[in-house]
């Protein structure tokens, strides 16, 4: 004998049996009244409840926290700033760096004879100084972190290089 399992309803919904006139033997459960949060008076559950000074405040500080990061993200993360190359760019290669370096366009175009030349040596002098042997050994460390054992080798051949061979210099 198969059972009707669509009319079975769940027990935290069923109510004192009564001999209703539909033949259910179930009486309509009314809505349980929902406390009002800043009165505690009981609200039914149809109606809407005006809010609190407290929720309102609430409210309207996320809405204009989430309107002032808005304004911040497209300042800041808008592509080609610092920001944006900081957290959503890749970085770029060696050939791309070489490039960028011999485009020079870190010098203003307004600059014209021996600043310009200044600011375009001193440009060349930091790339080749600083800029390619910090890129060199990120990309060295970045490798080496792959894989265990290439970074072992990396921390003994540093280690050798420390102690042993740079105390002689």
């Amino acid at each position: 004998m198969a059972r009707n399992t669509a009319q079975r309803i769940p027990l935290e919904l069923v109510a004192p049996r009564t001999g209703t006139a539909d033949g259910t033997g179930l009486a309509p459960v009314p809505p349980t009244p929902v406390p009002d949060a800043g009165t505690g008076v009981p609200v039914p559950g149809g109606t809407v409840a005006p809010m609190t000074a407290a929720e309102r405040a609430g409210t309207t500080a996320r809405y204009r926290a989430a309107k002032v990061a808005a304004a911040a993200s497209e300042l800041w993360f808008h592509p080609d700033r610092l920001a944006h190359s900081m957290w959503q760019g890749r970085p770029e290669s060696m050939a791309e760096h070489f490039a960028y370096m011999r485009s020079r366009a870190w010098v203003p175009a307004e600059l014209q004879g021996r600043k310009a030349a200044f600011i375009a040596w001193a440009g060349l002098a930091y790339h080749v100084l600083i800029g390619w042997p910090l890129k060199c050994a990120a990309k060295l460390l970045d490798t080496a972190a792959g894989r265990p054992l290439r970074l072992a080798c990396l921390v003994a051949f540093l280690a050798v290089l420390v102690f042993l061979i740079l105390p002689r210099l």
